[in-house]
């Protein structure tokens, strides 16, 4: 990446003037960790992407990443214009929202997972609200599996969703918005490393984490029991910190008062994807392209901050 300094480009005394598109392009690049893939999201060319990022540079006279192998890093001011970017951004996004309403009606329904629910689903929901005041939105939560199992049976329209990133588990018509990294955690006060009977902690029976867990086990001759079934990320985290016993947690989750768990050695965990899906019976909805627009635009962005 070229560095763009004021006095090079004749602009030392010229106001700044930043476009609201160039902005979300800087900040995609930043969420997607490279220029293809923000091209992608963004459905630009990567050239485009370049051309937007490297104008931006110019406007304001200072460089903002660097270029390391596939990955970008920022420099101290691409920092700060990046904290300037998001209010920018969601300030514009919030006016276009209000004065820019739809004129659609009808009912749209909408399926996700409780970690989704907890943290990004409101203000989604709200906006969604905002721009289609005419539509209703109804949203259900519950585990994965059986969100899956709601789309597929016709209940919902729309899914955000947890799946294994294995096999053909990620179907080519989902959108993957993130993927995290699985772990077998403990609290930092238990050692379950090498105990006759491993106590597992899992979010139900309907865990997307523990058959793969319990497989490892079973095939290492490993005795195990449940401990605690709770369908709550707060709750599972509760419990792997009060010393309760182990649990597959996505990296997000992880707090600093767990630790590795040991008791299997290296182990070769599978990622887990989240993933946008739309039921195949509403692929030509208008109200359900409205609501999946939303929700890519912002969880596109926000997941990659988790």
């Amino acid at each position: 990446m070229t560095v763009c300094h004021a006095a090079a480009v004749g602009v030392a005394d010229a106001p700044v003037k930043l476009d609201v598109e160039s902005l979300r392009v800087f900040r995609e690049v930043v969420a997607s960790d490279g220029f293809t893939a923000a091209g992608e999201r963004l459905g630009i060319t990567q050239s485009a992407v370049s051309h937007k990022i490297r104008r931006l540079e110019e406007r304001i006279g200072m460089e903002l990443m660097r270029r390391e192998g596939q990955s970008v890093i920022l420099t101290a001011d691409g920092r700060d214009l990046l904290a300037h970017a998001d209010e920018i951004i969601d300030a514009h996004d919030k006016a276009v929202d209000y004065f820019q309403r739809s004129e659609l009606t009808g009912t749209v329904r909408l399926g996700c997972n409780e970690e989704v629910a907890a943290t990004q689903l409101a203000d989604v929901a709200s906006r969604f609200r905002r721009t289609h005041p005419d539509v209703s939105l109804e949203i259900r939560v519950q585990d994965s599996a059986y969100v899956a199992d709601w789309l597929d049976g016709g209940e919902i329209d729309v899914a955000l969703i947890q799946v294994l990133d294995v096999d053909d588990a990620v179907r080519s018509t989902d959108e993957v918005w993130r993927r995290d990294q699985l772990r077998v955690v403990q609290g930092k006060i238990a050692d379950f490393d090498d105990v006759a009977t491993v106590p597992l902690i899992s979010f139900g029976p309907r865990c997307l984490y523990e058959p793969w867990l319990t497989t490892e086990l079973d095939a290492s001759g490993r005795a195990h029991r449940h401990a605690m079934e709770c369908p709550s990320i707060q709750g599972v985290q509760a419990a792997v910190e009060a010393g309760l016993g182990i649990a597959v947690l996505n990296t997000p989750n992880l707090t600093e008062t767990m630790r590795p768990w040991a008791g299997l050695g290296s182990l070769e965990l599978p990622a887990v994807a989240f993933v946008l899906r739309t039921a195949a019976s509403q692929a030509s909805s208008e109200l359900v392209d409205a609501l999946r627009h939303h929700l890519s635009a912002a969880l596109s962005h926000q997941g990659a901050r988790l």
